[in-house]
């Protein structure tokens, strides 16, 4: 006579060898059980690929909000040097040069107030030596008393943000 309850070992699992309708009754929950966890796995993969979605939304909002908010603070730079170019055409004994540099550099300053803010940064590096991940080197020139390179003349001035560079700084650098 075969005993429906033996145990045996295999590789550390213990399996029972039971009747026929006991087998079918816990495959059948196995078979549910397994439906609940696929089910709950799509849910999860759903969830995270919504997830997904409205980071990159939140991602492109505050781009749009950092954009907007730079480029709110520089329209009065725009409006600043357009008014300076109408007043130079106006055909005024009053306007002198003298005002029109005023409102330059007040527009500059505000420029360089928006700037600020925004979290840019200008490299101005005269006098400092020449740092190829930071300066373009446009010429070389020999100059007595100062060591080689060193940066004698910003062609145009570098810009970073956030540590991160725009623009190196186009400079003249010295040489033996």
């Amino acid at each position: 006579m075969i005993d429906n309850q033996n145990k045996f070992n295999n590789e550390g699992s213990t399996f029972q060898m039971n009747e026929p309708k006991l087998v079918e009754k816990e495959l059948a929950d196995l078979a549910i059980e397994l439906y609940e966890s696929q089910q709950k796995i799509l849910r999860l993969r759903a969830e995270m690929e919504n997830q997904k979605k409205r980071l990159e939304k939140e991602k492109e909002r505050v781009k749009e909000m950092a954009a907007f908010s730079f480029i709110s603070s520089i329209l009065p730079v725009k409006d600043s040097m357009e008014k300076g170019i109408d007043i130079t055409y106006m055909e005024d004994e009053n306007i002198k040069a003298e005002d029109l540099f005023k409102g330059m550099t007040t527009t500059l300053r505000v420029l360089n107030n928006a700037f600020e803010q925004a979290g840019i940064q200008e490299i101005n590096p005269i006098g400092e030596f020449f740092d190829p991940e930071m300066h373009e080197a446009m010429t070389v020139r020999k100059v007595d008393g100062v060591s080689p390179n060193k940066v004698i003349m910003v062609y145009q001035k570098g810009y970073m943000l956030h540590g991160r560079l725009i623009r190196p700084a186009r400079v003249q650098v010295s040489t033996l």
